[in-house]
């Protein structure tokens, strides 16, 4: 009887706390959309990342023909700066017999290795509420 004392309260604040922890989602579902330029125009063969410094999770997208792009991340850390990199398009075909019969084109963009690198890049931007943001970039040749 004495053992039941102590279990009960302990089980009664275990459910409390299990409970309580099941609200709401602490990294919710966002979506980022913007348009990347080089000198101005928009950048047509290239692809974006944002990779969170908390998590180190990393999403892209391949640009458009316009320099656009759509990005979702599944759970994202909001009211943080994520950092950003601009590299040539990322080549989803895996299949060797597909990539011989159709080689990938050539990119003809060249974008600064400087954009290529998180840490050399310069480039972040700030997710502060969940939903869609937007953030666009131009970058410089030089």
């Amino acid at each position: 009887m004495r053992r039941l004392r102590l279990i009960v309260p302990l089980f009664a604040g275990l459910l409390f706390c299990l409970g309580c922890s099941g609200g709401t989602d602490e990294r919710p579902p966002i979506e980022i959309t913007g348009t990347v330029t080089l000198d101005g125009k928009p950048l047509k063969d290239g692809s974006i990342h944002f990779t969170s410094p908390k998590t180190g999770e990393t999403a892209y997208a391949n640009l458009d023909g316009s320099g656009m792009y759509t990005i979702s991340f599944p759970k994202a850390d909001i009211n943080s700066a994520y950092e950003v990199t601009i590299k040539p398009p990322v080549v989803e075909e895996q299949d060797a017999m597909a990539l011989a019969e159709k080689p990938q084109k050539k990119t003809e963009t060249k974008i600064p290795a400087k954009y290529s690198d998180r840490t050399t890049s310069g480039l972040t931007t700030k997710i502060e509420q969940e939903g869609t943001t937007e953030a666009n970039f131009d970058i410089k040749s030089k």
